[in-house]
């Protein structure tokens, strides 16, 4: 009878599985997995899409949202404005308006056109508004970033306040509006000026 000999040790099936080589994989000098801040776990974040778009990540042990995924919109309104929790716009601000207040002044007493002085007066006034509304927003977001927050939930709940004050408060609606416009003034001048310091560091 034919007797079947021993096959080769490199042939044989071993009983334990070997450790993957793997464990650590990386991906681009990056370690594959994350540890997630709800659970505390080391996972692999899995990936929820709609219709082939990704939306975001979630921790696959607790559910919880790893990381979102901007729209296109949200990535041209991110590029335009990112949120720095830095009072040097509010600086600049104080100062424009002190100085167009000492401007004023100066004009005021040298007896310069009546043109010149109006506008003294404006960029006083318009710059020292806008540093208002920059300390404000700036002291919304170090809140939120103080207690750890999302601080769009500050904005939903200022914005819901202001819907419920002009409701209640009929006589107010000009005074919440002339801030809300002031609001928007002063993100597109802010948003304006970090876009374009932006593109200048690149």
């Amino acid at each position: 009878m034919p007797s079947f000999s021993s096959h080769s040790s490199h042939t044989r099936l071993s009983p334990r599985p070997q450790p993957a080589d793997s464990v650590k994989a990386n991906f681009a000098g990056q370690h594959s997995t994350v540890n997630c801040q709800t659970c505390n776990r080391t996972m692999v974040p899995r990936v929820i899409s709609y219709y082939g778009q990704p939306l975001r990540s979630i921790c696959p042990f607790c559910g919880t949202t790893f990381s979102k995924f901007p729209s296109g919109l949200q990535r041209l309104m991110h590029r335009f404005q990112t949120r720095r929790l830095s009072f040097t716009l509010f600086k600049g601000m104080t100062l424009l308006a002190l100085c167009f207040g000492m401007l004023w002044w100066v004009s005021d007493w040298a007896k310069l056109p009546v043109n010149l002085s109006l506008f003294m007066v404006f960029g006083a006034i318009g710059f020292g508004l806008l540093a208002l509304a920059e300390l404000f927003v700036q002291g919304v977001e170090h809140l939120a970033a103080r207690l750890s927050h999302e601080s769009n939930y500050y904005w939903a709940a200022f914005v819901l306040i202001i819907m419920v004050i002009a409701h209640q408060r009929d006589d107010l609606i000009q005074y919440l509006l002339l801030f809300s416009i002031l609001l928007l003034v002063r993100w597109v001048i802010v948003g304006t000026v970090r876009a374009l310091s932006g593109c200048k560091s690149h």
